[in-house]
């Protein structure tokens, strides 16, 4: 009895082992797992948030943000590095939730900035037809009154006859 009970001890205590390092192993893949979406989110923020630069938007305070996100990134993967992979997938999953709000910004700042850009080129087109009409205009009037002016001054001329000239 005695050796069948110690073979059931060790074999309860070798499966909570086995249970124990594939539940490890589980909280290991999910870690990789959040650190790797966590990457890639971050890398399309980045873009994003380059798009929003090239396109004029003002993006200091997204990288502020995404220095932020890129430090929870790095602990995490600090923390998957030691075991720790609890707080991986924590410092994960914050680097995911705040480099998601990044990108909606990014888009709202270049979708901002291109309107603006075209509400001020449309701006600028009206204006300066607008411009030509009125300088057109204004050289219509111009011509005309410069023409009555002309014809008055040429109908005052009075032409001069020349006397006493020698052949």
């Amino acid at each position: 009895m005695k050796a069948s009970a110690l073979f059931l001890l060790v074999l309860v205590a070798f499966s909570l082992g086995l249970s124990h390092r594939s539940v490890c192993v589980g909280w290991s893949d999910e870690a990789s797992s959040a650190i790797e979406e966590a990457e890639n989110v971050l890398r399309q923020a980045f873009e994003a948030v380059l798009e929003a630069e090239r396109a004029g938007a003002n993006i200091s305070s997204l990288m502020t943000t995404l220095n932020e996100a890129g430090r929870l990134l790095a602990e995490a993967e600090i923390a998957y590095g030691i075991g720790n992979s609890g707080e991986a997938v924590s410092e994960a999953d914050q680097c995911y939730v705040l480099v998601n709000g990044v990108i909606g910004e990014a888009l709202s700042l270049k979708s901002s900035v291109l309107a603006d850009a075209q509400r001020i080129s449309m701006q600028t087109l009206t204006l300066s037809l607008m411009g030509s009409v009125a300088f057109l205009i204004v050289l219509f009037f111009a011509w005309g009154l410069f023409k009555r002016v002309y014809a008055k001054r040429l109908l005052k001329m009075k032409p001069e006859v020349a006397c006493d000239v020698e052949a």
